[in-house]
Order: structure tokens, then C-alpha cells, then sequence
């Protein structure tokens, strides 16, 4: 299943809130690179990594992609569905005297509804992303283009953010046709970077602390960023302008993006040739999803827990990355937020991700059963879902919805951290590379599939509160597949060693190896 990806990539409108992450691949040893000149003893590279400039190209990157990212999520997103409203002649605020938003039954070019817009942005890229996902492991596997692959994608990223300055009442819809091929473009490269992860170092433990170091640097450039802009606008007097605040936020990315992006692909990532010959008689295409359909027959057969682990991705995480979405969509169709307080709102979710993060931690720690952890994240982020349709539900309640942004970002902060555990622990030793592909393509391949239900709903007319509250749904999926694990360290085990655990013995030492492990987050 092509090049191993570790940390999630984030999907379109999704922020992946994490402290910490691992990794348990077998990474080619950095020395065989053939560095920079001078890049081991003297500029940045010294003083970062070690110098090893390709780890400081991949942080560089991190940097440059969350930025992007970032910007659509809290503030592009908010002023695109208040502009679509306004193109399909829909009240963007409640009237004179009133607290709810008039509902609009007005429909978009004839096709959907404008509050329908975020969500099936969404599809589009989701349905994508899985369609596609095979087919960039194999060009990373089978060819020699990743470099240049990586070149040409960053280019594009950044020469499609450049016109989502200029957005206005015009241009909106030209705007988001390029924010959702800008989303698309941007996950190809995310795919092409990870594939460089574990062939920074050989030493697994340093691996194990830049890849935490580089969640780091992701989570810290959205904030400083998110509070950049929020700043700027509070400064200037732009907080009530939505047009100027996305404006602002779009600029300022293009400029973040433009000069890290160049960095890292121009000056420090490095060539790589194809990993693997391509087999006789098939095609690049098709080689990824053979291998795709050889691996995941062979989990099904062989690998109960992974299984299971799998399937639970695929659901949690699908409602996962779609909660964002449509969080945005309703506070800003119903609770009326501002492309400012839109932004606040991401802020607060990515600051409730830093104690979600440590509890996943601590309860591990304490219970040495990740399993148990990320099931108790699911409930809560279903609880926290259900609970949050139930009192959000007309103009007025921001300081509500921050709150619920923090707890959506605490319970989605626990759940990440599991799941990266999970992650490099269930995998059978030697297939480190090849299953983590399968991982990525868990986490991807049923994102389409909650924002379909919710836009369905809503062209149904159904409440923007029961669609919100569906989400749950899917983290109740995820949990009950969670569960049918079965017994962590019998799972454990099987990974490790091929065969169940079977005696008391071997529990408390396959107990102790989960302690070690969760130190190395």
C-alpha cells in the first residue's frame, strides 16, 4: 500500500490535534543522504535536527501546509457560506429583535442549498482523496518523482492560495472552486512528504522525538498564526468585517506558506529513487490498489484486532474529520458567528487538544490499555456532540460555542494520541511500512460518507441540529469496533511475536513493554 504515513494527514477543513506521536518503522539510514553542502556543520540545519536538513524540510513543510489549511477552517469557510447565502437571497442574520437566523429555503444555482456548501466541498475532496490514495503510494513506491512531485505540489498550493486574497461577493464561488482543488492539492502533498518520514533517521528513538517535535510544529504554527491574524484584525478594525478577516488570514498564509514551502522543497528535501521495481505487466495505477486489496484480504484473514482497529479508524475518524465542517457550517448558519469569532472557535479547539492529549496519556500510563482509552474518547466526543445540538441553538451563544469547541478539541486531542499508540503497537513486526499505508487509507476512506449524510439531511430540510447531532453516530461506530479488539495485550502480542500470550508471565511483561511504549509519544 505505498509509502508509510505516520501522523494523519489532515483532511480538508479538519485540524488534527495531537501532542504527541510515534513510530515503529524501519526507516533507510539518513547518512546515505547526500546532504546540502555545508549542511552539517554550519545555518540552520546545525542548529536544528541535529543537522539533518531533510527533518528541518519536513518540519518547514508542516509549517507551510497547516497554515494553508488552517485559514480555509477558520476563516475563508465562515465567509463563503455567508456569501452563498446572500447570492441565494438568505438572511445571514437573525432580524431585528430576533435570535434565530431565518431558515433558507433558497437554493443555490438551482442544485443546493447554501448551507449545504461546506459539506459537499467535503465530498468532492473526500471521495478523492480515498479514490486516489492508492494510486500516490505507488508513484512514491514505483517511480523516482517524489522530489519533483513534491516541488510541483507546493508550487500549485501556493499559486492557488495567491487569488483567495482577492475574495469578495463576486468571486466567491470562483474562490471556493479553487479552495477545494487547493485541499485536494495539498493532501497529494501530504502524502508525498510523509513518505520521506521514516527514512530521516535510523536511530527509532530519535525518530520517536522529531516526530513528536514536528505535531509540535505544526500545532504551534496554526495557533500563532490563528492568534496572528485575530490580532491584526482586532488592531486594525477589521474583527466586523468577515471579507477583510478572510482577506487578511488568506494574505498572510500565502506568505507563510510561499517562504517555507520554497525552503523545504527547494533547498532541503532530497531525491529519492523508486523503492521497489514496478511488477511485470502492471501499471503504476493499478499496482497500488493490488497491493492495497493483497494487504487488507491478509488483515481480515489473519489479524482479528487489526481488523477491528481498522474499521474503528475508518469510522471515528471519518466523523472526526467532518466534525470541523460541519461545526462551521452550523455556527455559522445558526449561531450566527462572524468570520472572526469562526477563527476564535479553532483556536479554542486546538487549545482543548493539548489536556485532550495529556489525559490520553495519563490514563494509559495508569491502565496500560489504549484501547480502553480511545474508547472513552469516542463516548465523550459523542456526548459532547449530542450535548452541543441540544444547547447551541440560536445567535448569541459564542461564548457556548467556544466551549463546546474546547471540549470537541479535548475529546478529539485523547482520541488522536490513542490512536497513534494503537497504531505502532498493533502492527505485525516487519510490516511496520506497508500496514501504516493501510492505516492512512482507514482514516480516508469513509471521510465522504458524513458529510453526505449531513448535506442529505439538510437538502431534506431536516434541523441543522439533528445533522450536527448524527455525528455521533460514527464515533459510536468506531467505539464498538474499538471494542472488538478484544484484549490489548493479547493483540499486542500477536503483533509482536506472531502468537498469543499464554501465560501470566508474558502478560506482565507485554504490560511493562506498553509503559516503555507510551514514553516514547
Amino acid at each position: 500500500m505505498g509509502a508509510p504515513y505516520h501522523p494523519k494527514a489532515s483532511p480538508p477543513l479538519t485540524i488534527a490535534v495531537t501532542a504527541a506521536s510515534s513510530s515503529t518503522l524501519s526507516p533507510i539510514a539518513a547518512d546515505a543522504l547526500d546532504p546540502l553542502p555545508g549542511s552539517q556543520t554550519k545555518g540552520c540545519g546545525k542548529s536544528f535536527y541535529g543537522g539533518n536538513v531533510e527533518a528541518l524540510g519536513f518540519a518547514l513543510d508542516a509549517i507551510g501546509r497547516s497554515v494553508a489549511f488552517v485559514t480555509v477552517a477558520a476563516f475563508l469557510a465562515n465567509v463563503l457560506l455567508r456569501l452563498a447565502k446572500e447570492a441565494a437571497g438568505c438572511q445571514v442574520d437573525p432580524l431585528p429583535g430576533e435570535t434565530q437566523v431565518p431558515e433558507c429555503k433558497e437554493r443555490l444555482y438551482g442544485i443546493l442549498r447554501p448551507s449545504s456548501l461546506l459539506t459537499a466541498y467535503s465530498i468532492v475532496v473526500g471521495m478523492f482523496s480515498a479514490a486516489l490514495l492508492p494510486l500516490m503510494g505507488a508513484i512514491v513506491d514505483y517511480t523516482s518523482i517524489r522530489l519533483k512531485m513534491g516541488q510541483v505540489t507546493s508550487v500549485l498550493l501556493c499559486v492557488f492560495l495567491l487569488p483567495q486574497i482577492f475574495l469578495s461577493d463576486k468571486t466567491w464561488l470562483a474562490i471556493a472552486i479553487l479552495s477545494m482543488i487547493n485541499a485536494f492539492i495539498g493532501w497529494m502533498q501530504t502524502m508525498v512528504t510523509y513518505a520521506y518520514l521514516p527514512e530521516l533517521t535510523d536511530d527509532e528513538a530519535l525518530l520517536n522525538k522529531w516526530t513528536s517535535n514536528f505535531t509540535v510544529c505544526q500545532f504551534s504554527s496554526m495557533l500563532a498564526f490563528l492568534l496572528i491574524v485575530l490580532g491584526i484584525a482586532q488592531v486594525a478594525g477589521l474583527s466586523d468585517d468577515d471579507i477583510a478577516v478572510a482577506q487578511l488570514g488568506q494574505s498572510i498564509a500565502f506568505v507563510i506558506s510561499s517562504v517555507t514551502l520554497y525552503l523545504a522543497w527547494g533547498r532541503l528535501l532530497k531525491p529519492r529513487p523508486a523503492a521497489h521495481d514496478l511488477p511485470e505487466g502492471t501499471s503504476v495505477w493499478s499496482a497500488g490498489f493490488r497491493q492495497l486489496y493483497r494487504t487488507s484480504k491478509t488483515i481480515m484473514k489473519d489479524y482479528k484486532a487489526l481488523k477491528w482497529f481498522y474499521l474503528g479508524v475508518a469510522f471515528s475518524d471519518a466523523g472526526g474529520g467532518a466534525l470541523l465542517t460541519i461545526f462551521v457550517t452550523y455556527a455559522t448558519d445558526t449561531l450566527a458567528f462572524t468570520s472572526t469569532e469562526s477563527g476564535i472557535s479553532v483556536v479554542a479547539m486546538l487549545l482543548g487538544g493539548v489536556p485532550g492529549a495529556v489525559a490520553a496519556r495519563v490514563y494509559t500510563e495508569r491502565f496500560h490499555n489504549p484501547i480502553h482509552s480511545v474508547i472513552l474518547s469516542t463516548i465523550l466526543v459523542s456526548i459532547v456532540t449530542i450535548i452541543s445540538a441540544t444547547i447551541l441553538t440560536e445567535a448569541g451563544q459564542q461564548l457556548r460555542g467556544y466551549g463546546v469547541a474546547v471540549a470537541l478539541g479535548f475529546g478529539m486531542g485523547w482520541k488522536n494520541v490513542s490512536d497513534k499508540l494503537l497504531s505502532s503497537t498493533l502492527i505485525p513486526s516487519g510490516q511496520d511500512a506497508e500496514l501504516m499505508g493501510v492505516y492512512l487509507f482507514a482514516g480516508q476512506v469513509l471521510s465522504w460518507l458524513p458529510p453526505l449524510c449531513f448535506t442529505g439531511l439538510n437538502e431534506l430540510g431536516v434541523s441543522q441540529r439533528i445533522g450536527f447531532a448524527s455525528v455521533f453516530v460514527w464515533f459510536l461506530l468506531g467505539g464498538t469496533c474499538y471494542y472488538l479488539v478484544g484484549d490489548y495485550q493479547n493483540a499486542r502480542k500477536v503483533a509482536k511475536e506472531g502468537g498469543a500470550p499464554n501465560s501470566e508471565d508474558e502478560q506482565i511483561e507485554s504490560s511493562a513493554q506498553t509503559e516503555d511504549d507510551i514514553h516514547t509519544l
